[in-house]
This record gives structure tokens, C-alpha cells and sequence, in this order.
């Protein structure tokens, strides 16, 4: 099995996969795909939005659950939750639907609306209507890298395949470098 045919038959459940834990470089990466006609865009738009809300629901009731154990389990955490709970206050339903655009917000924030008296219903509708904006946005962006990129390079196809798992393996990048750095400024000082 070459890459495309790994890609044509498992990229969907890697969207899926990728978006639930971390979804802007999967999302570009399976919009040049899309590009490439390795997939569908409907089915990675489709799959994109399954993982991020499947994501942002599991959050929601792993605060709504646990909150308080959770605050007390992982101490980074609590000063996280605290910075989304003010944001919250402040901007309540605006926040749900805008917050996947914002870097490092993806998971507490779900986790924090759980630990308020939100009705789950109001927030998987906002976070629905969200997870529609940001899984167009990235989808798109990607189709669109991979037009402009196949422009800049003549034989682009033969690349193609090779930037796909180049977006990937900087989004895991991205991903363990936010969560390093993070980690060591949520340490208390001393």
C-alpha cells in the first residue's frame, strides 16, 4: 500500500482522530488532500466537524462531571480553568462559538462551560454553529493552500503527499510545544 492508497483509505478516521485532540494543521493538511483528490472536501468538512465536536462535548462533561476533582488533581490546570471561567463571564455565548479560533483555549474552555450552570443543550448548539465556522475555515484554507501551492510548483503533485505529513508532524510539534511551555508557566514560582 502506497501513501495515497493509506491516506484515501484511513484519512477520514485520521481527521476524525486528529480533531479530536488537534485540529488546525489536520484540517489544512485534509483540505490539500481534498486539493490533491486524494479526499473528499464535503467528507473531510464532515469528518472534521465530528471529531471537533465529539472533542468539545467530551470536555464539556469531563468539566460538568469532574470539575472541582479535576482542579484539585492537575494544579496547572486550575489556573487554566480560572483564566477561561473570566472569559466566560465576560463573554458567555460569544465565547462558544469563537473560542476553536484562539490557540490554547480548545480544551479548557469546554471543560470550563462544563463546570458552569450552561444547559448542555445551549452549549452543543453555540458550539455546533462554532465547530461549522472553524472547520469551513480550515478546510478551505487548506483547498486553498493546495491551489496556490500547485501554482508556485509546477509538478506539485509529487509533492503533495509530503506536505500533507509535513502539516502533520508540525501540528503534533505545535501541539507538545504549547503544552511544554504551558506546563512550566502555570508552575508556581519559587
Amino acid at each position: 500500500m502506497n501513501a495515497t492508497d493509506f491516506v484515501h483509505a484511513y484519512g477520514y478516521y485520521a481527521v476524525v482522530v486528529g480533531t479530536f485532540f488537534e485540529g488546525e494543521l489536520v484540517m489544512l493538511a485534509a483540505g490539500v488532500a481534498a486539493y490533491a483528490g486524494v479526499l473528499s472536501l464535503p467528507a473531510v468538512i464532515l469528518a472534521g466537524m465530528l471529531g471537533i465536536f465529539a472533542s468539545d462535548t467530551f470536555c464539556f462533561l469531563l468539566g460538568r462531571v469532574a470539575g472541582s476533582r479535576l482542579k484539585r488533581w492537575f494544579p496547572r490546570l486550575h489556573a487554566r480553568l480560572a483564566g477561561a471561567l473570566r472569559l466566560i463571564e465576560n463573554q458567555g455565548n460569544v465565547l462558544i462559538v469563537f473560542y476553536q479560533f484562539f490557540p490554547g483555549l480548545c480544551t479548557v474552555t469546554p471543560m470550563a462551560f462544563g463546570m458552569t450552570a450552561i444547559p448542555l443543550v445551549r452549549f452543543l448548539a453555540l458550539d455546533l454553529m462554532g465547530n461549522v465556522f472553524w472547520t469551513l475555515a480550515f478546510s478551505f484554507g487548506g483547498y486553498a493552500f493546495g491551489t496556490v501551492f500547485e501554482r508556485l510548483v509546477h509538478d506539485s503533485y509529487r509533492w503533495e503527499l509530503g506536505l500533507i505529513g509535513l502539516l502533520a508532524g508540525a501540528g503534533l510539534a505545535v501541539w507538545k510545544i504549547s503544552r511544554i511551555f504551558g506546563a512550566k508557566a502555570a508552575q508556581p514560582a519559587g
